[in-house]
């Protein structure tokens, strides 16, 4: 185990004080994701030694992007078995099993096990545009195969064309297929919504988004250890970890800080005498003035960054410059590219890239595999596509031109077979075949490695793939975070330094400028980072949210009858809710503390007045529910009587209904 995964669970365990948030700051590539997986599995065993009994969710680990959720996915489950089969042969951790479950969208896993059985019935037929949204493509224990298999199209109808997902009862369970592994006969592992609420598992994998579903979805409470009427049957979840606290900035991070008020309720526990709250945990390699942000976000005054700066750059206990044998220091060499003679950049675009390709032609076979996928990064999907366009044309036409310049021959000429792209218009299961396919070696024939990786920010986070080694940025990214998070993704072993590419736009101001002080800037990169912002009780968050956060409230920890129906209001739980509030609002904006009161009192007046004896459901003019999907088009009529609420705390601003209409010919202006 290394120093740092080692050194931040003793750090953890002799610390007694929870209120303090530990935020891991490390470079990109230096264990962070390992480093809070191990704390995880100790706290997780800790508990279960403690009180055998006491069984429900114990961590909370929550991301930003699908993709990031869905690559963590795979190494926690790797370790939930890991710790299951040590379960099975140790009596003291109790007769439970440690599981996993991933909380998503509906775009990503199946809500419901309606839905996964259809998900299900349609792999197993083999229909060609099935979406594979059970998320596990290998067994996280011995590694087979998992899910669609590509077969002949004259195969034998016996073999089947999905493999490890099983019907079972109403929804679907996995299997390995292997039947030599030790999880043949189950995997503790879900992915359905409705399974998750039943098994409470140890380990609940999510993106923030997902929490804003508090409103809408009153089961969820079973994951904060609450029975129907909203009593504690086990202990909350204790341990809350965040990963890329960087990205919960902006809009997103304004929306998270007010929803985390009810979420740090949820998990606090208060049976004993004083107040049991979560541990939180978070982690970032980019980062500006992380106090702010965390009291902006949980309500916490006390922060401590891990692990503590140390005396020397070189070797601070924590982390150590490593070099190689030969004496030469690994990690990335960053190269900028500035041709304002080429007359466009899309020509410098043409030979940088045939450049890039045609060089590890001129390399020994076992060479070539760092250098082989050419990974490439774009600020939007519209320069992606003119990039695209130019591989299909005029790469191709310029790789000629090497040949004939350099005397080529067949074997040394780069012949460019599998381009791939790599962005958020790919479905949940092509993102995750993807990152499959990157990590083909040169050397493979049957599949074929990836040549070129067209991508945009969906790389930003997530993608750790050892053999990747060679990345161009096109246009300087908007944010230095964002430059270094992209550039982290290739270079990660210490075998295998990487090469960096930056592209420069001539006809681009800030372009120019990070070319001019191109070296300044790269010597104290880190130091670049600029600062985020989060508002969670600013008026726009409070106008957008306030009234999602108090049906959560009130869905999540009042009774049966008030998560059925709003009505009566719930007075009791109202007064406890906006004291929990103005306490967190005192904390991170004090000034706007009297904003929120007054948009509290008239969110209360509203619920009052309209006496809605429904939360959600198709809006009627009889029967109207309180909340309304936000984004979505209401009438007046049912816009003024009930709350635009969203379900996801992205995509929060409103949409209209455009009418052609000939009004202006009334106006008496005769039109020329």
């Amino acid at each position: 185990m290394s120093k740092i995964k080692m050194a931040f669970i003793g750090y953890f365990v002799v610390g007694n004080d929870r209120e303090v948030v530990e935020l891991i700051w490390f470079p990109t590539g230096g264990g962070k994701t390992e480093a809070y997986l191990g704390l995880a599995a100790f706290f997780m065993f800790h508990r279960r030694l403690v009180g055998s009994d006491d069984v429900g969710v114990n961590v909370l680990m929550r991301y930003t992007l699908r993709l990031l959720t869905a690559q963590q996915f795979q190494r926690a489950s790797a370790l939930i078995v890991a710790m299951e089969y040590l379960r099975r042969q140790n009596k003291p951790l109790g007769s439970a099993e440690f599981s996993i479950g991933i909380w998503l969208g509906s775009a990503t896993s199946p809500n419901s096990r309606q839905e996964a059985v259809q998900v299900h019935r349609s792999l197993v037929r083999g229909e060609r545009n099935a979406t594979n949204k059970f998320i596990l493509s290998r067994c996280p224990w011995c590694g087979a195969h998992m899910g669609p298999v590509n077969l002949p199209p004259r195969a034998a109808p016996a073999i089947p064309k999905c493999l490890g997902y099983e019907r079972s009862g109403p929804s679907v369970v996995f299997k390995c297929p292997d039947a030599a592994c030790d999880f043949q006969a189950g995997l503790p592992v879900y992915v359905v919504d409705e399974d998750i609420y039943e098994k409470r598992p140890t380990l609940v994998i999510g993106t923030v988004d997902k929490f804003a579903m508090l409103a809408w979805e009153p089961s969820a409470r079973s994951l904060f250890g609450l029975d129907a009427n909203g009593v504690r049957t086990c202990s909350p979840p204790g341990l809350i970890i965040q990963d890329e606290l960087h990205l919960i900035s902006g809009p997103l991070g304004s929306m998270v800080g007010l929803y985390e008020g009810v979420i740090e309720e949820l998990c606090t526990d208060r049976r004993g005498d004083d107040p049991v709250v979560p541990k939180l945990i978070c982690s970032t390699a980019t980062i500006r003035r992380y106090k702010d942000q965390v009291r902006a976000l949980y309500g916490r005054t006390r922060t401590v960054l891990f692990p503590p700066p140390g005396l020397s750059a070189d070797d601070s206990f924590f982390a150590t410059r490593e070099r190689l044998e030969n004496g030469v220091t690994g990690g990335r060499r960053y190269v900028g590219i500035f041709a304002p003679g080429l007359g466009s950049l899309q020509t410098v675009q043409v030979r940088t890239f045939t450049a890039l390709l045609q060089a590890p032609m001129l390399l020994d076979k076992g060479e070539q595999d760092p250098w082989w996928t050419l990974l490439t990064f774009f600020n939007s999907l519209r320069e992606l596509g003119t990039t695209l366009s130019l591989f299909q044309s005029d790469i191709p036409d310029y790789q000629n031109v090497l040949r004939n310049r350099f005397s080529l021959k067949g074997p040394q000429i780069r012949r460019l077979r599998n381009i791939l792209e790599l962005t958020g218009r790919l479905q949940g299961d092509e993102v995750q075949e993807s990152i499959d396919s990157l990590e083909i070696p040169s050397t493979s024939s049957t599949p074929r490695p990836v040549d070129v990786c067209l991508a945009s920010n969906i790389i930003e986070v997530g993608v750790d793939i050892d053999r990747l080694s060679l990345i161009c940025v096109v246009g300087q990214p908007k944010t230095t975070s964002q430059y270094i998070q992209v550039t982290g993704r290739i270079g990660r072993k210490k075998d295998r330094p990487g090469l960096v590419v930056a592209i420069y736009g001539a006809s681009k101001p800030r372009d120019r400028s990070h070319f001019e002080r191109f070296r300044s800037y790269h010597e104290r990169l880190y130091a670049h980072v600029e600062p985020t912002s989060v508002t969670p009780f600013s008026p726009p968050a409070l106008e957008r949210a306030l009234h999602a956060v108090m049906a959560a409230y009130a869905r999540q920890a009042g009774d049966v009858g008030q998560a059925q129906s709003p009505n009566p209001y719930p007075q009791e739980l109202m007064e406890s809710l906006k004291e929990l509030l103005e306490k967190r609002a005192a904390i991170v904006d004090g000034p706007e503390v009297p904003n929120l009161v007054n948009t509290f009192s008239q969110r209360e007046a509203q619920w009052k007045r309209w006496q809605r004896i429904r939360w959600k459901g198709n809006p009627t003019l009889e029967n109207t529910p309180l909340l309304r999907e936000a984004g979505s088009y209401a009438p007046p009529y049912i816009a003024n009587v009930s709350w635009s609420t969203p379900m996801s705390m992205r995509n929060v601003d409103a949409e209209c209904q455009v009418e052609i209409t000939q009004n202006y010919l009334n106006d008496g202006d005769a039109i020329q």
